[in-house]
């Protein structure tokens, strides 16, 4: 996996941070690198238009089981399929 790529979704999460204040009470989390990895991957597997949205709010929504707002998410679903579209 292109770790630029990775690194670069991680921060497009890590501005937005839908943890919020327990972002610090969150053990292992490194910059959202994980979800990051983990949205590239179920993103590709996925074939709808609505493909990295639906990623990213399943991954957050299982990985901390928060709810997320669909503004928010829907913002910043479109940098991230930008990000993705530069791989393919």
């Amino acid at each position: 996996m292109d770790e630029v790529i990775v690194n670069k979704i991680a921060k497009v999460i890590e501005e937005w941070n839908p943890l919020g204040e327990k972002t610090n009470s969150i053990e292992g989390l490194e910059g959202y690198r994980y979800e990051a990895m983990d949205i590239i991957s179920s993103s590709k597997i996925l074939s709808s238009s609505q493909s990295v949205k639906e990623s990213i709010f399943k991954v957050l929504t299982q990985a901390f089981h928060i709810e997320l707002d669909d503004a928010q998410l829907s913002k910043t679903a479109e940098k991230i399929k930008s990000l993705i579209a530069e791989t393919k």
